[in-house]
């Protein structure tokens, strides 16, 4: 009654829609019957529709691949085309493109299928033009982005071809019997011409190819716009602006530098964007300089900028430039005075470029670009001693730089500055995340300390970045503070790429598997990753499978298994090699039981055909937990079986052999079947033999084989066959038996094996060091199938 009330966990973060496609994802792999078309066209138009209002990014490549998974059985079943869904995919479409054309998170190639499908499945929809031309818009820009340039071309073609518009290349005529479009984004003005839509679509794919440095595609884009008489556009010469900064061609950078800069003085296509405007460009091109040795170019270059009285943007970056060339802060102070005498000419004091933070942030950028974190500190003392106080970017760039040198002291001096400045935004999210991670990894700074910096991202609603949350995980682990793990997981592991997810779980996984992290919390750990992340697959399962056989804990173990056999992915589900490493290691602890649950899964697992090398590892398993016999009756199916033993299966049925009662009598049996067969029989094997014979106390037999093996030339009594009947004989009293022999009849191969030392059983015995761990290992006992077949027949009928 006056207990504590325990702490519910969260619900997963999760967009609407996305849970109704995660369940039809998980049906249509089961094979089970599948949702409405309409419910699940329904849950898409609904996940678009709240990313495109609620976020200012895109979505995840996670999500993407449920999208398209989702809309193709749409398609499939034709709900799309039906009255009651033509009008749900119509909205789904509008409200995808505006969310699809954003640029983070990167695009992959599941965004460009889907693009890609959106686009081909609203043309077969008959949906209206200006929503089928923004979704080519949005297509060709997202293939142009993952390089899929040609793809871009040829739809871009297409879609010509059926507009019946090719009449529009050379003459330039306006296309006029087409619609004023919305093109762009959703709210593009409705004077945005069919003409201007093109053209935007081929400057979409030259940009993607430009950037991606695809000279090929570059020469061939390029060929199409002369060809529809736009190669003068602006946008032309920024592309291919871009495309020269890859190479090392400074007359090709100089032309299109000036072509660009022309462009924008003539106003063909309006305001460039902010990476598109003549300052980004020209610190573009300067940095190209300075990383090329071009210092020439570069001076050229701000000679003629500075020579056009320019904005204060463009000083800003001849500032830098100079830096870049070895001004230290006196220098560029004085060239900050000559900035301010310049607007002496001007009456309007309005117009007057003076330095402020912008300026001194730039600098501050570029020491940081150079870890030079000394230059930095001059920088900023240089904007102090002229009156201009840092901001919040300032404190942002002081926290990187001092990141960079380890300094997660001084980078928290300059966060808490930077909440004091009281203007921080979205822009310091990652520099936060690493100083948060810096924190993390320090181990001298307090758990409050790391979780009010934290408190502060959530409450601005700042995204997490994806190590920031493992190691916020793993910090909540080290406490016991499971909750908390959960809501941080399920707070955002939901909105991160699959190669995000992956760094989570794997950090999760390291911590399960590190032998300094105690049982409970390894499998607390577990719990969470089988429950948030789903996808893990089969290689870390089966690792973390092995991890608890290796603490001791077959019973977890076995649960990792099952979870594993109860999975819906084929990629999760348990293959041979698991079944072969759940017995090898259950055979290491000595634990039937689990050997056993495992060993019945398989009978019922119709997915696995019992092969020679899982029958192997099952006689190592059952002769592992003491069960030597009933490994043997492993050895009977093997022979029965098409595929044959392995030499690698008569070693491990000679050592079943060897523990087993009455096992000499099997061992002999298999013996004098491989010579019947002339099966060529290598050292170890005689060595195995010999094992099995001493292990069941028959020593005499033993010695007299291996002497006549020995006199025939056919066997080399060495160290690891005396040693393997050394260590396979039953009891002191068989060993000392085996050693007097040995003295007397070999005392070279024997000195030689007391070198080697002796160590002590599971047993407690005393055994030489000797390696003799069986392994199931594969191939057949030959190399080829005619001789096992041989072999399988001549064993099988003896049995019989």
């Amino acid at each position: 009654m006056f207990r504590k009330k325990q702490k519910e966990s969260k619900d997963a973060d999760i967009a609407p829609g996305v849970e109704d496609m995660m369940q039809f994802a998980k049906l249509e792999r089961m094979n089970a019957r599948l949702p409405h078309p309409q419910h699940v066209l329904a849950a898409l138009r609904k996940f678009f529709a709240f990313i495109r209002g609620s976020t200012k990014t895109g979505i995840e490549d996670i999500q993407a691949e449920l999208v398209l998974q989702c809309l193709r059985y749409c398609m499939r079943t034709g709900q799309a085309l039906k009255p009651d869904g033509h009008s749900t995919f119509v909205s789904m479409v509008r409200y995808a493109a505006p969310v699809l054309r954003r640029p983070h998170p990167p695009s992959t190639s599941f965004h460009a299928d889907l693009a890609k499908a959106i686009y081909v499945d609203a043309k077969e929809v008959d949906v209206d033009d200006k929503t089928v031309l923004d979704a080519l818009q949005v297509c060709c820009k997202i293939l142009s982005r993952t390089g899929r340039f040609s793809e871009a071309r040829e739809l871009v073609l297409e879609y010509e071809e059926l507009a019946g518009e090719n009449d529009h290349r050379s003459n330039g005529r306006e296309i006029d019997d087409v619609a004023q479009a919305e093109v762009g984004n959703a709210a593009a003005s409705d004077t945005s011409s069919v003409r201007d839509a093109y053209r935007r679509l081929w400057s979409d794919v030259l940009y993607g190819c430009a950037a991606a440095n695809d000279g090929d595609g570059v020469r061939s884009t390029l060929r199409l716009l002369r060809d529809r008489g736009w190669a003068g556009h602006d946008s032309v010469a920024r592309a291919m602006l871009v495309y020269s900064l890859h190479g090392s061609d400074a007359g090709a950078i100089e032309k299109w530098f000036l072509e660009a800069g022309q462009a924008d003085e003539a106003g063909t296509s309006g305001a460039p964007s902010a990476e598109a405007s003549g300052p980004f460009r020209l610190s573009e091109v300067l940095q190209w300089c300075l990383a090329h040795g071009e210092l020439e170019l570069g001076h050229k270059i701000v000679r003629r900028s500075l020579g056009n009285d320019p904005p204060k943007q463009v000083w800003d970056t001849v500032f830098v430039w100079a830096a870049g060339t070895g001004k230290g802060a006196d220098e560029i102070n004085r060239m900050l005075d000559v900035m301010e005498a310049s607007n002496k000419s001007k009456a309007n004091r309005d117009e007057w470029r003076l330095p402020d933070i912008q300026t001194i942030n730039g600098l501050v950028n570029y020491a940081v670009s150079r870890n030079d974190p000394y230059l930095a500190e001059r920088f900023i003392a240089l904007g102090k001693a002229r009156g201009i106080e840092p901001d919040a970017w300032t404190y942002v760039l002081q926290m990187q730089y001092r990141l960079t040198v380890n300094d997660v002291d001084g980078a928290l001096v300059a966060y808490k500055n930077l909440q004091a400045a009281g203007d921080s935004s979205e822009k310091d999210g990652p520099t936060v995340n690493k100083l948060i991670v810096a924190l993390c990894q320090s181990q001298r700074h307090d758990f409050d300390t790391i979780m009010n910096v934290a408190a502060d991202l959530s409450d601005r609603q700042v995204r997490f970045e994806a190590e920031t949350v493992s190691r916020l995980a793993l910090l909540h682990l080290s406490r016991d503070e499971l909750h908390d793990v959960i809501d941080l997981l399920n707070t955002h592991s939901f909105h991160f790429s699959s190669t995000e997810r992956e760094s989570i779980r794997n950090s999760l996984v390291g911590y399960c598997t590190d032998p300094a992290t105690r049982t409970p919390r390894a499998w607390d750990a577990y719990c969470i990753l089988r429950n948030i992340f789903d996808e893990t697959p089969r290689p870390q399962r089966t690792k973390l499978m092995e991890e608890f056989f290796r603490r001791g804990r077959p019973d977890m173990a076995v649960n990792i298994f099952n979870a594993m056999r109860a999975h819906s992915r084929s990629d999760t589900y348990p293959t041979t090699d698991t079944y072969v490493s759940a017995f090898l290691n259950a055979a290491k602890i000595k634990d039937l039981d689990s050997l056993e649950v495992i060993h019945n899964q398989l009978k019922l697992d119709y997915n696995i055909d019992p092969t020679t090398y899982l029958r192997n590892a099952l006689i190592i398993g059952y002769s592992g937990c003491g069960q030597p016999r009933r490994g043997l009756s492993q050895w009977d199916d093997i022979v029965a079986s098409k595929e044959g033993p392995s030499y690698n299966s008569i070693h491990i049925a000679l050592r079943a052999c060897e523990r087993s009662p009455f096992g000499d009598i099997k061992a002999k049996d298999i013996w004098a079947k491989l010579r019947r067969m002339k099966i060529d029989l290598d050292q170890s094997m005689w060595a195995s033999y010999a094992g099995a014979l001493v292990g069941n106390g028959d020593i005499a037999t033993a010695i007299d084989t291996i002497e006549k093996a020995e006199k025939d030339n056919e066997a080399e009594i060495d160290a690891f066959l005396i040693g393997s009947m050394y260590n396979g004989a039953p009891g002191q009293n068989k060993q000392k038996e085996v050693e007097e022999w040995a003295k007397e009849a070999y005392p070279n191969v024997w000195s030689k094996l007391e070198s080697i030392g002796f160590e002590e059983d599971d047993n407690g015995m005393k055994v030489f060091k000797l390696q003799r761990d069986m392994q199931p290992g594969h191939g057949s006992i030959l190399g080829f199938s005619g001789h096992v077949d041989s072999l399988a027949r001549c064993l099988h009928a003896s049995d019989v």
